[in-house]
Protein backbone atom coordinates (compact mmCIF):
# COMPACT_ATOMS: atom_id res chain seq x y z
CA UNK A 1 0.00 0.00 0.00
CA UNK A 2 1.31 3.10 -1.11
CA UNK A 3 1.98 6.05 1.44
CA UNK A 4 -0.83 8.08 0.48
CA UNK A 5 -2.95 5.15 0.59
CA UNK A 6 -1.97 4.38 3.91
CA UNK A 7 -2.61 8.41 4.95
CA UNK A 8 -5.99 8.41 3.56
CA UNK A 9 -7.11 5.38 5.13
CA UNK A 10 -5.37 6.44 8.54
CA UNK A 11 -7.89 9.42 8.26
CA UNK A 12 -11.10 7.93 6.82
CA UNK A 13 -11.26 5.09 9.70
CA UNK A 14 -11.87 8.02 12.40
CA UNK A 15 -15.16 8.75 13.42
CA UNK A 16 -16.27 11.96 11.67
CA UNK A 17 -16.75 14.73 14.24
CA UNK A 18 -20.65 14.76 15.32
CA UNK A 19 -20.70 18.74 15.73
CA UNK A 20 -19.54 19.22 12.29
CA UNK A 21 -21.51 16.91 10.51
CA UNK A 22 -23.10 19.75 8.27
CA UNK A 23 -19.33 20.64 6.99
CA UNK A 24 -18.23 16.90 6.57
CA UNK A 25 -21.06 16.31 4.25
CA UNK A 26 -21.10 19.79 2.88
CA UNK A 27 -17.15 18.97 1.79
CA UNK A 28 -17.89 15.80 0.23
CA UNK A 29 -20.75 16.85 -1.52
CA UNK A 30 -18.19 19.71 -3.08
CA UNK A 31 -16.04 17.63 -4.11
CA UNK A 32 -17.70 14.28 -5.12
CA UNK A 33 -20.89 15.40 -5.44
CA UNK A 34 -23.93 15.46 -8.16
CA UNK A 35 -27.71 16.20 -8.25
CA UNK A 36 -29.99 14.49 -10.43
CA UNK A 37 -33.43 14.43 -10.98
CA UNK A 38 -35.75 11.50 -11.19
CA UNK A 39 -40.12 12.12 -11.12
CA UNK A 40 -39.58 15.71 -10.71
CA UNK A 41 -37.68 14.70 -7.40
CA UNK A 42 -34.30 15.27 -6.63
CA UNK A 43 -31.55 12.37 -5.43
CA UNK A 44 -28.04 13.08 -4.58
CA UNK A 45 -25.26 11.06 -5.45
CA UNK A 46 -21.70 10.93 -3.56
CA UNK A 47 -18.81 9.28 -5.72
CA UNK A 48 -16.36 7.27 -4.36
CA UNK A 49 -12.93 5.37 -5.55
CA UNK A 50 -12.63 3.00 -2.49
CA UNK A 51 -15.08 1.07 -0.54
CA UNK A 52 -13.76 2.90 2.85
CA UNK A 53 -14.61 6.19 1.20
CA UNK A 54 -18.33 4.96 0.90
CA UNK A 55 -18.72 3.84 4.62
CA UNK A 56 -17.05 7.10 5.74
CA UNK A 57 -19.77 9.40 3.80
CA UNK A 58 -22.66 6.63 4.38
CA UNK A 59 -22.17 6.98 7.84
CA UNK A 60 -22.01 10.43 8.02
CA UNK A 61 -25.71 10.43 6.52
CA UNK A 62 -26.99 8.08 8.48
CA UNK A 63 -25.75 9.48 11.54
CA UNK A 64 -27.33 12.96 10.50
CA UNK A 65 -30.93 12.06 9.00
CA UNK A 66 -31.38 8.81 10.70
CA UNK A 67 -31.60 7.30 6.82
CA UNK A 68 -29.44 4.63 5.33
CA UNK A 69 -28.82 5.62 1.74
CA UNK A 70 -28.28 3.14 -0.99
CA UNK A 71 -24.83 2.03 -2.51
CA UNK A 72 -24.31 0.84 -5.79
CA UNK A 73 -20.92 -0.62 -6.92
CA UNK A 74 -19.87 -0.23 -10.51
CA UNK A 75 -16.46 -1.62 -12.73
CA UNK A 76 -14.45 1.21 -13.62
CA UNK A 77 -13.67 -0.24 -17.30
CA UNK A 78 -15.45 -3.69 -19.01
CA UNK A 79 -14.14 -6.55 -17.56
CA UNK A 80 -11.80 -4.79 -14.88
CA UNK A 81 -12.10 -6.01 -11.25
CA UNK A 82 -11.00 -1.87 -10.40
CA UNK A 83 -14.11 -0.61 -8.82
CA UNK A 84 -15.93 2.39 -8.09
CA UNK A 85 -18.74 3.20 -5.80
CA UNK A 86 -21.72 5.37 -5.49
CA UNK A 87 -23.83 6.58 -2.15
CA UNK A 88 -27.01 7.60 -3.28
CA UNK A 89 -29.33 9.56 -1.42
CA UNK A 90 -33.21 8.72 -2.84
CA UNK A 91 -35.25 9.62 -0.04
CA UNK A 92 -36.91 13.16 -1.40
CA UNK A 93 -37.31 14.32 2.03
CA UNK A 94 -33.60 13.79 3.26
CA UNK A 95 -32.24 14.98 -0.62
CA UNK A 96 -34.30 18.77 0.27
CA UNK A 97 -32.84 18.84 3.57
CA UNK A 98 -29.40 18.35 2.00
CA UNK A 99 -30.17 20.68 -0.73
CA UNK A 100 -31.14 23.31 1.63
CA UNK A 101 -28.11 22.99 3.71
CA UNK A 102 -25.81 23.70 1.21
CA UNK A 103 -27.99 26.76 0.09
CA UNK A 104 -27.50 27.91 3.36
CA UNK A 105 -23.79 27.62 3.05
CA UNK A 106 -24.03 29.12 -0.41
CA UNK A 107 -21.78 26.05 -1.18
CA UNK A 108 -21.88 26.79 -4.94
CA UNK A 109 -20.97 30.56 -4.90
CA UNK A 110 -17.69 30.00 -3.92
CA UNK A 111 -16.17 33.22 -2.36
CA UNK A 112 -19.70 33.27 -0.30
CA UNK A 113 -18.78 29.47 0.73
CA UNK A 114 -15.89 30.59 2.00
CA UNK A 115 -16.61 33.89 3.67
CA UNK A 116 -19.46 31.12 5.65
CA UNK A 117 -17.03 29.39 7.13
CA UNK A 118 -17.13 30.19 10.45
CA UNK A 119 -14.03 28.22 12.43
CA UNK A 120 -11.05 26.69 11.89
CA UNK A 121 -12.54 23.50 12.51
CA UNK A 122 -14.80 24.08 9.07
CA UNK A 123 -11.69 25.31 7.38
CA UNK A 124 -9.78 22.15 8.69
CA UNK A 125 -12.59 19.92 7.50
CA UNK A 126 -12.68 21.02 4.20
CA UNK A 127 -9.14 20.60 3.54
CA UNK A 128 -9.26 17.14 5.18
CA UNK A 129 -12.42 16.02 2.51
CA UNK A 130 -10.15 18.06 -0.17
CA UNK A 131 -7.19 15.82 0.19
CA UNK A 132 -8.78 12.27 0.54
CA UNK A 133 -11.35 12.76 -2.38
CA UNK A 134 -8.64 14.71 -4.59
CA UNK A 135 -5.23 14.51 -3.41
CA UNK A 136 -2.31 12.34 -2.99
CA UNK A 137 1.45 12.53 -1.46
CA UNK A 138 4.45 11.16 -2.21
CA UNK A 139 6.46 8.64 0.19
CA UNK A 140 8.73 11.09 1.85
CA UNK A 141 11.65 8.64 0.99
CA UNK A 142 11.41 9.47 -2.56
CA UNK A 143 11.07 13.68 -2.40
CA UNK A 144 8.37 15.79 -0.73
CA UNK A 145 5.02 16.22 -2.76
CA UNK A 146 1.51 16.83 -1.63
CA UNK A 147 -0.95 17.90 -4.48
CA UNK A 148 -4.99 18.38 -4.81
CA UNK A 149 -6.27 17.96 -8.39
CA UNK A 150 -9.50 19.81 -8.98
CA UNK A 151 -11.69 19.93 -12.20
CA UNK A 152 -12.59 24.15 -11.34
CA UNK A 153 -10.15 26.66 -10.89
CA UNK A 154 -12.58 28.32 -8.25
CA UNK A 155 -12.46 24.88 -6.24
CA UNK A 156 -8.36 25.37 -6.12
CA UNK A 157 -8.66 29.23 -4.94
CA UNK A 158 -10.51 27.82 -2.25
CA UNK A 159 -8.30 25.56 -1.17
CA UNK A 160 -5.30 27.71 -1.93
CA UNK A 161 -7.02 30.85 0.38
CA UNK A 162 -8.04 27.91 3.20
CA UNK A 163 -4.06 26.55 3.55
CA UNK A 164 -3.50 30.51 3.73
CA UNK A 165 -5.43 30.80 6.69
CA UNK A 166 -3.08 28.23 8.53
CA UNK A 167 0.16 29.89 6.76
CA UNK A 168 0.67 27.29 4.58
CA UNK A 169 1.93 29.01 0.87
CA UNK A 170 0.75 26.07 -1.28
CA UNK A 171 1.77 26.38 -5.63
CA UNK A 172 -1.11 26.50 -8.24
CA UNK A 173 -0.42 24.66 -11.51
CA UNK A 174 -2.68 24.07 -14.90
CA UNK A 175 -1.86 20.58 -15.52
CA UNK A 176 -4.07 18.59 -18.05
CA UNK A 177 -7.04 21.00 -17.96
CA UNK A 178 -7.07 20.54 -14.11
CA UNK A 179 -6.08 22.63 -11.60
CA UNK A 180 -2.76 21.58 -9.04
CA UNK A 181 -2.64 22.77 -5.74
CA UNK A 182 0.72 21.97 -4.71
CA UNK A 183 2.97 21.80 -1.40
CA UNK A 184 6.76 20.81 -1.50
CA UNK A 185 8.28 22.26 1.23
CA UNK A 186 8.97 19.27 3.90
CA UNK A 187 7.72 21.92 7.17
CA UNK A 188 4.52 23.03 5.91
CA UNK A 189 3.78 19.51 4.38
CA UNK A 190 3.98 18.13 8.25
CA UNK A 191 1.57 21.70 9.17
CA UNK A 192 -0.83 19.67 6.59
CA UNK A 193 -0.58 16.58 8.00
CA UNK A 194 -1.02 17.62 11.52
CA UNK A 195 -4.08 19.93 10.31
CA UNK A 196 -6.01 17.54 8.86
CA UNK A 197 -5.69 15.00 11.78
CA UNK A 198 -2.84 12.53 10.20
CA UNK A 199 -1.17 12.20 12.98
CA UNK A 200 0.91 8.10 12.59
CA UNK A 201 1.23 9.81 9.08
CA UNK A 202 3.08 12.69 10.23
CA UNK A 203 4.82 10.84 12.60
CA UNK A 204 6.44 8.74 9.61
CA UNK A 205 7.13 11.92 7.83
CA UNK A 206 9.12 13.45 10.53
CA UNK A 207 11.04 9.90 11.05
CA UNK A 208 12.11 10.14 7.57
CA UNK A 209 12.94 13.82 7.73
CA UNK A 210 14.89 13.00 10.86
CA UNK A 211 16.84 9.92 8.87
CA UNK A 212 17.78 12.24 5.82
CA UNK A 213 19.50 15.12 7.94
CA UNK A 214 21.57 12.61 9.87
CA UNK A 215 22.36 11.03 6.63
CA UNK A 216 23.35 14.48 4.87
CA UNK A 217 24.99 15.57 8.12
CA UNK A 218 27.01 12.63 7.46
CA UNK A 219 27.73 12.72 3.74
CA UNK A 220 28.68 16.38 4.42
CA UNK A 221 31.09 15.48 7.55
CA UNK A 222 32.50 12.77 5.07
CA UNK A 223 32.96 14.94 2.64
CA UNK A 224 34.47 17.85 4.57
CA UNK A 225 36.87 15.31 6.02
CA UNK A 226 37.71 13.64 2.36
CA UNK A 227 38.59 17.11 1.39
CA UNK A 228 41.01 17.75 4.14
CA UNK A 229 42.38 14.17 4.06
CA UNK A 230 43.16 15.57 0.14
CA UNK A 231 44.43 18.63 0.81
CA UNK A 232 46.94 17.32 3.51
CA UNK A 233 48.13 14.94 1.24
CA UNK A 234 48.96 17.01 -1.65
CA UNK A 235 50.55 19.30 0.74
CA UNK A 236 52.79 16.48 2.01
CA UNK A 237 53.57 15.45 -1.10
CA UNK A 238 55.04 19.03 -2.41
CA UNK A 239 56.57 19.64 1.10
CA UNK A 240 58.60 15.92 0.63
CA UNK A 241 59.27 16.68 -2.69
CA UNK A 242 61.06 20.02 -2.00
CA UNK A 243 62.91 18.58 1.04
CA UNK A 244 64.36 15.12 -1.48
CA UNK A 245 65.42 18.22 -4.21
CA UNK A 246 67.30 19.68 -1.30
CA UNK A 247 68.63 16.34 -0.34
CA UNK A 248 69.69 15.50 -3.56
CA UNK A 249 71.81 19.03 -4.01
CA UNK A 250 73.83 18.20 -0.68
CA UNK A 251 71.82 21.96 0.17
CA UNK A 252 69.54 20.63 3.07
CA UNK A 253 72.69 19.80 5.54
CA UNK A 254 73.78 23.95 4.89
CA UNK A 255 70.48 24.77 6.32
CA UNK A 256 69.64 26.00 9.79
CA UNK A 257 69.13 23.33 12.52
CA UNK A 258 65.29 24.35 13.07
CA UNK A 259 64.89 23.63 9.11
CA UNK A 260 66.67 20.09 9.11
CA UNK A 261 65.17 19.24 12.00
CA UNK A 262 61.36 19.70 10.38
CA UNK A 263 62.56 18.36 7.55
CA UNK A 264 63.61 15.44 8.83
CA UNK A 265 60.36 15.01 10.58
CA UNK A 266 58.04 15.18 7.75
CA UNK A 267 59.90 12.84 5.46
CA UNK A 268 59.99 10.12 7.99
CA UNK A 269 55.78 10.81 8.62
CA UNK A 270 55.10 12.46 5.43
CA UNK A 271 50.84 11.71 6.08
CA UNK A 272 50.90 13.31 9.33
CA UNK A 273 48.78 16.88 10.16
CA UNK A 274 51.01 20.57 10.87
CA UNK A 275 49.63 20.32 14.25
CA UNK A 276 50.97 16.61 14.93
CA UNK A 277 54.28 16.99 13.32
CA UNK A 278 54.54 20.26 15.66
CA UNK A 279 54.05 18.39 18.41
CA UNK A 280 56.94 16.17 17.29
CA UNK A 281 59.54 19.09 17.12
CA UNK A 282 61.32 20.30 20.65
CA UNK A 283 60.20 22.92 22.22
CA UNK A 284 56.93 22.09 20.01
CA UNK A 285 55.70 24.29 17.69
CA UNK A 286 52.39 25.61 16.23
CA UNK A 287 50.80 24.86 13.81
CA UNK A 288 51.55 28.17 11.98
CA UNK A 289 55.57 27.98 12.50
CA UNK A 290 55.58 24.27 11.47
CA UNK A 291 54.22 25.52 7.85
CA UNK A 292 55.87 28.74 7.48
CA UNK A 293 59.07 26.11 8.21
CA UNK A 294 57.46 23.93 5.26
CA UNK A 295 56.63 26.56 3.09
CA UNK A 296 60.31 28.24 3.76
CA UNK A 297 62.03 24.76 2.30
CA UNK A 298 59.47 24.70 -1.06
CA UNK A 299 60.37 28.12 -1.33
CA UNK A 300 64.30 27.37 -1.29
CA UNK A 301 64.22 24.11 -3.42
CA UNK A 302 62.18 26.60 -6.37
CA UNK A 303 64.54 28.94 -6.33
CA UNK A 304 67.21 26.36 -6.78
CA UNK A 305 65.35 25.28 -9.69
CA UNK A 306 65.28 28.63 -11.77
Amino acid sequence: MSFSKRCKKEILKKEPDNKELDMELLAYLYFQGSIRIVKNSYQILFKASENIEARYIYKIIREKYKYSPAMEIQNKRKFSKDRSFVVLVEDARVSDKILKLADRFSLYETDKFYENLKSREQKKIILKLAFLLKGSINDPYRGYNLEINLQEKEEALLIGKIMEDFSINPKLNLRNDSYCVYIKDSDKISDFLAIIGANKSLFDLENVRAMKSIRNDINRQTNFDKANIDRTVKASLRQVDAINKLKEKKILDNLPEDLQKIAENRLAYPYISLEELGKMMVPALSKAKVNYRLQKLIKLSESEEK
